[in-house]
């Protein structure tokens, strides 16, 4: 079940399975790497979809800026709205 993780930076961050992703109609594959994922991380403020891997390394050099702050809750709450969670 997609389940919301919070991350000391403050980005809103959705964990979600590979039949979560085809739900919403993705394919479960890494914007990153382009490799399949069986769980990845929804990123709202790039509107992506990372794998663990990446998600870690986009993570520690991430900087939440507050101008990014209204989109990234806009996408946030799409998402939410289409997983019901």
């Amino acid at each position: 079940m997609a389940r919301i993780i919070s991350v000391e930076k403050g980005f809103k961050i959705i964990e979600m399975s590979t039949m979560e992703f085809l739900y919403i109609g993705g394919l479960s594959i890494c914007d990153c790497c382009n490799e399949m994922m069986l769980k990845g991380y929804y990123i709202p403020v790039l509107n992506s979809a990372y794998c663990e891997k990446d998600f870690n390394l986009w993570l520690n050099s991430a900087i939440r800026y507050d101008e990014d702050i209204p989109y990234e809750i806009s996408k946030f709450e799409q998402m939410k709205n289409a997983l019901k969670i």
